[in-house]
């Protein structure tokens, strides 16, 4: 298969952040699958030597030194080298000159991608106010010539794009955690070498100017210094800021303890003489610096006005950078307890949390390749969900949330949604409620265009505006955007929503181009309803993300349930024999005898907290009136979903119980991942039967299950589906 060609806009002559992302993110991604050029404005750009191993480098004029050549040399470019590319990856700070992206536009080029790296403007002289009035001005206008963007944080996607019209992706700024791994020896050679054997060493890696706030952080170490005589802070860093701060120095009588080492290449050498990191700086997109210095282990203390996805660890300190005698109070409070510290080994810590290199440039070139391959389906697409207000409801909530997570990687913008699910009040509330839907799918029509694709998470809430939503849909159709709807549940089946949800269900529903439904169930019932088979998808089972580790499981005689514990919903639960196994219930609404030794009520959690504390065996998806058959409304409904539930204890690695009768039952019989009974009452003995082996070969599918769902890789199958199915 032919590689993927790059061309990457935003290269300077600062070895900075940006050009360290770059160069560690493109000298790792296999050149086999996605090859990289430079385009840049700078004839000393960084790293010559290896932008030159990756691939060639084409240099145009700078356009504030000379517009009248910048833009002759530019179109030029365009013209001679535009169809030899795939991709426009732009990665300039600011997109107050967007030539690059609207020349890769004119010149055809499909994925065209604008790459946040900060929050807010870096410089703050006349020249960068400036630029960053033009860049306020035409920000709006990005998604005009962008079809995709990428940012290191969300503060930075809506700093480039605030009405956020594109589908963002929040990029991780990777590190080669392996390079950081504490090394005594390397500690003692770098210590030695600049005379710091006996010191507290503080140290700070950045480029030096405003962003960063060096001075600042010499200020609170001159006040460290007068508490501590063997404090001595370590920074290294070049840029405009760098006599400034020496002089600074120089007048709080610090001179001698601060060593100004520059620009370096041996930055994992380095922070391993360091005893703690610090890091004031005024804004930050992500800060890599201060990942790159907990994988060597060492305590950080950073300014509060960074993003918390910095603190990848539990000794990461968040200050507000006003008052230098609280952190040198706090720099000496940590110092303090270096001597009774063991340095902690945080790379494993630090790569499964996303940012290794490896794993994350194997991501990011099937981002790439995903980009790419979909750049012939659709011009754009957009995800319409109305968040849900309701308590009691955690794994719709839960539910809709990953949809918009994973399908926010999958390339979908969020469409703007400011109305609830529901009125709260009298005919004047009902009356705002339907005037915010209204203006919500009128800005949907004014958006979308020819070639666009929707996908709205169903039901359309609030469900009595199902007849605005169902004449929107046609309106929008006919502008050319093909639709699509994700079902969550059919609610007419569970006789909620009276007959605004039969109407949505058997009206609203069969209008969209494309259906996502649980399950080939599902998907029978509806092509009875008159629904074309080609217009169905089948998702299976839902996503599940979470950072919770998936913890052991080990047979024993207790299993657990989460979820409505109120008797309408469970009351197969309250009618359950007492017997030797142990329950662990987790969810609200309990009435049952509160003297069931053998019930352990553990309250609620967070949907993403949950899979980490569930304990027990097995998870039990069980609905209905009776644990002897699904009876009861919510017990025939389980022969068409996949509760969410099953996807809980799967991203838990926890294997599963299911009626024989459910529509999920075949699926757990092909993967082992659980057991399948048809009367709950014989779970006892099907557990003391059981031997361990048999056990773990479920343990096993339920946690290989589990890592499917954590990733997505469900939804963005389904995704592919209704996609490519709509080129038809």
């Amino acid at each position: 298969m032919k590689p993927i060609r790059v061309l990457v806009v935003g290269m300077t002559a600062t070895v900075g952040g940006i050009e360290n992302f770059l160069m560690t993110y493109c000298s790792r991604i296999n050149p086999d699958r996605v090859q990289f050029d430079f385009l840049t404005r700078f004839e000393d750009a960084a790293y010559p030597e290896m932008r030159s191993a990756i691939g060639q480098t084409y240099v145009i004029p700078r356009r504030s030194e000379d517009p009248v050549r910048f833009y002759r040399e530019i179109r030029r470019f365009f013209r001679e080298h535009g169809k030899e590319y795939d991709v426009l990856w732009d990665n300039e700070c600011m997109f107050n000159d967007m030539t690059p992206l609207q020349l890769a536009a004119e010149a055809g080029i499909p994925v065209r991608i604008a790459h946040s790296h900060n929050p807010q403007n870096m410089d703050v002289s006349l020249r960068g106010r400036g630029q960053e009035i033009l860049h306020r001005t035409q920000r709006r206008g990005l998604s005009r010539w962008a079809t995709a963007l990428w940012a290191c944080s969300a503060h930075s996607a809506q700093w480039a794009c605030p009405q956020m019209d594109l589908p963002c992706t929040i990029i991780p700024n990777a590190i080669d955690a392996e390079a950081f791994r504490h090394d005594r020896r390397v500690r003692q050679e770098v210590r030695d070498q600049y005379d710091l054997a006996d010191c507290l060493v503080v140290g700070h890696v950045a480029r030096l100017q405003y962003q960063k706030n060096q001075g600042f952080l010499l200020q609170a170490f001159a006040r460290l210094r007068q508490r501590e005589p063997r404090a001595r802070l370590v920074i290294v860093g070049d840029g405009p800021d760098l006599t400034d701060l020496e002089v600074k120095a120089v007048e709080l009588d610090i001179a001698h303890d601060v060593l100004f080492l520059g620009v370096r290449d041996d930055v994992p050498r380095l922070m391993q003489a360091f005893d703690l990191f610090v890091m004031p700086s005024r804004f930050e997109g992500l800060g890599m610096a201060a990942l790159e210095a907990q994988a060597a282990g060492l305590p950080c203390i950073l300014s509060d006005a960074m993003p918390r996805e910095a603190a990848q660890t539990a000794d990461v300190t968040f200050l507000p950078a006003d008052d230098p005698d609280v952190w040198a109070e706090k720099m000496l409070d940590v110092l303090e307890m270096q001597a009774h510290r063991i340095r902690p080994d945080n790379v494993r810590l630090i790569t499964d949390a996303g940012y290794g290199i490896a794993t994350a440039a194997d991501r990011l070139a099937a981002r790439f390749e995903q980009l790419v391959g979909r750049s012939r389906a659709f011009r754009r697409r957009f995800l319409m969900t109305v968040p849900v207000t309701a308590r009691g409801v955690p794994a719709m909530q839960k539910a809709r949330h990953d949809v918009q997570l994973f399908a926010a990687e999958a390339g979908y913008a969020p469409a703007k949604v400011t109305a609830k699910d529901t009125a709260r009040g009298g005919w004047w509330s009902r009356f705002c409620l339907g005037l915010s839907v209204a203006v919500d799918w009128m800005r949907l029509f004014l958006t979308l265009n020819w070639e666009d694709l929707l996908l709205v998470q169903y039901p359309v809430f609030p469900v009595r505006s199902a007849w605005l939503a169902r004449f929107m849909l046609h309106m929008v159709q006919w502008k050319g955007a093909r639709t699509a709807a994700i079902v969550h549940d059919l609610d007419s089946l569970r006789l909620i929503g009276g007959q605004a949800a039969r109407w949505s269900d058997q009206v609203l529903l069969p209008a969209f181009d494309r259906i996502i439904v649980h399950t080939e169930r599902m998907k029978d019932y509806l092509i009875n309803q008159g629904v074309e088979p080609q217009r169905l998808a089948v998702l299976q089972l839902f996503d599940y993300a979470t950072p919770a580790l998936m913890p052991e499981r080990r047979l024993s005689p207790e299993v657990c349930y989460a979820g409505n514990l109120r008797k309408d919903k469970a009351g197969w639960l309250y009618d359950m024999p007492r017997t030797r196994l142990t329950w662990h219930l987790w969810g609200e609404g309990w009435k049952g005898k509160k003297s069931r030794t053998d019930f352990i009520l553990h309250g609620t959690a967070t949907p993403e907290a949950l899979p980490g504390l569930l304990e027990g065996s097995f998870g039990v998806v069980w609905d209905g009136d009776t644990p002897r058959a699904g009876r009861g409304v919510y017990g025939a409904y389980m022969m068409l979903n996949a509760p969410h539930k099953l996807s809980l204890y799967l991203a838990a690695g926890m294997p599963v119980v299911v009626w024989d009768r459910a529509a999920v039952a075949d699926w757990v019989r092909e993967t082992g991942a659980g057991l399948v009974l048809d009367d709950l009452t014989e779970l006892p003995r099907v557990i003391a039967a059981m031997k361990a082996d048999e056990y773990e070969s479920m343990v096993l599918a339920a946690r290989r299950e589990g890592m499917k769902l954590r990733s997505g890789q469900r939804l963005i199958h389904a995704l592919q589906q209704i996609e490519w199915d709509s080129l038809g």
